[in-house]
């Protein structure tokens, strides 16, 4: 059978999607099957937007109950931490050893009726309003997929086949929580400055392989950006802006939303005052990869102090790049190639930023107006598996989220910003990604 274009983008779409989930036998068949050879990726431009929307669940508000949790340590010293593999978050007192574990209970509508538990992503907290907000993403339960997750510790990210959800905790009455449905893989998850909105991405990498397969148009391929009401939780606007969108930040003024586009190669500034969200792309380099099958990888976007820049982190491109705002282009003169996967970063002062990275697993402290790396570290398996996202509290500290194997507990360390030492540690549950405040 003869390969033509359109076999050659599912085979790569597949072989990105399987690099991600582990199922390169899968992978192999297709492109026997299609006459395609894994070749090395051409380049696309970036393509229109597109006002399609997610097929996010119609039930109303879902409360879920659950037996109340006794959180000692006050919000204005803990952290909060997502434990993807436990389905839990941990309340850390940020000045002493304590760690709560507050499980997360499993919709009555969902849980093994649909072969999915919580799964609990990233997560965002309102302290004046007591609320905190989390993106489950309903990930298959484990089992079939645990061989895969031995090879690849990211396998169910982004794959999962059900609607995720937002859900609202308070607080003070831990346990108990109200929920509505999103699309699938909700990503991250981010408050607006006024609180008054939260804003999810859906790193459906899943919708983007299924679409390719079936020889969709591009725009199928596009997953979306939500803007639900943090006080009704109700969704008050969604787009379908790009491939696999992921990490996302908003201007102060809550105008415009910044989203890494994981996998069209783009950053994404998405209008959040206008009706239908009107977006613009700009792709991260002049050799991206087809749509799905990326080359770059932007996982995280990060605004400089003053917002004149946009730092993206990339993981397929283990690199840095930095977004003119101004000029709206990137600036290849000061791309900083790390050689590691770069995840969730934060600026710790001035013009410097922490990255976390994998592959191989560390911390590099870069003052990002010079492009240049001031420290790297390591640190031993024990201590930190898997770096995922830096957070800098307003008080000036500064913590790590460290994955671990997702099979045992993941860690988070308070580390020196200067000398990226360890100041303290604790152990929180299984696949922690996401950290915030409650200060």
């Amino acid at each position: 059978m003869k390969c033509d274009k359109r076999d050659k983008l599912r085979t790569d779409i597949f072989y990105t999607f399987c690099t991600y989930t582990a199922c390169a036998s899968m992978t192999l068949a297709l492109a026997q099957t299609m006459g395609c050879s894994r070749t090395p990726r051409e380049s696309q431009g970036s393509s229109g937007s597109s006002n399609a929307s997610g097929s996010s669940g119609s039930r109303s508000n879902q409360k879920v109950d659950a037996p109340r949790v006794e959180v000692s340590t006050p919000p204005a010293r803990a952290a909060y931490i997502t434990n993807n593999g436990s389905d839990s978050i941990s309340v850390i007192d940020r000045d002493g050893p304590t760690v709560t574990d507050v499980p997360i209970a499993a919709d009555p509508a969902r849980g093994r009726a649909w072969g999915t538990h919580p799964a609990p992503h990233h997560l965002a907290v309102d302290p004046t309003s007591g609320a905190l907000f989390v993106a489950l993403a309903h990930a298959p339960v484990p089992g079939a997929e645990a061989a895969a997750s031995k090879n690849d510790p990211h396998a169910a990210h982004g794959r999962a086949s059900t609607a995720g959800q937002i859900a609202r905790f308070a607080l003070g009455n831990w346990g108990p929580y109200t929920a509505q449905d999103v699309d699938d893989n909700p990503g991250d998850i981010v408050l607006t400055h006024d609180r008054a909105r939260a804003l999810v991405t859906h790193f459906d990498m899943k919708r983007a392989m299924t679409a390719a397969a079936a020889g969709g148009p591009p725009a199928s391929l596009y997953a979306t950006l939500q803007i639900w009401d943090t006080r009704t939780l109700e969704r008050i606007g969604s787009r379908a802006i790009c491939v696999a969108p992921h990490g996302v930040v908003t201007t102060r003024d809550d105008r415009t939303a910044i989203v890494a586009c994981y996998g069209s190669d783009e950053l994404a500034l998405v209008d959040l005052t206008a009706p239908g969200l009107p977006t613009s792309r700009y792709p991260l380099g002049p050799t991206q990869g087809v749509l799905g099958a990326p080359r770059y990888g932007p996982y995280s976007a990060l605004l400089s102090p003053d917002e004149r820049e946009i730092i993206v982190a990339n993981l397929e491109g283990t690199d840095v790049r930095i977004f003119d705002r101004e000029r709206r282009r990137f600036l290849p003169e000061r791309t900083l190639s790390l050689g590691a996967r770069v995840f969730m970063s934060d600026y710790t002062g001035g013009n410097v930023i922490l990255a976390p990275l994998q592959s191989p697993d560390g911390v590099a402290r870069i003052d990002i107006a010079r492009s240049a790396v001031e420290k790297r570290v390591t640190f031993p398996r024990e201590t930190c598996q898997a770096p995922h996202a830096i957070r800098r509290a307003n008080d000036g500290r500064v913590y790590l989220v460290c994955e671990g194997d997702h099979v045992n507990k993941g860690s988070v360390l308070q580390l020196d910003p200067e000398t990226l030492a360890v100041v303290r540690r604790w152990a929180v549950g299984v696949y922690p990604d996401g950290i915030a405040f409650g200060e």
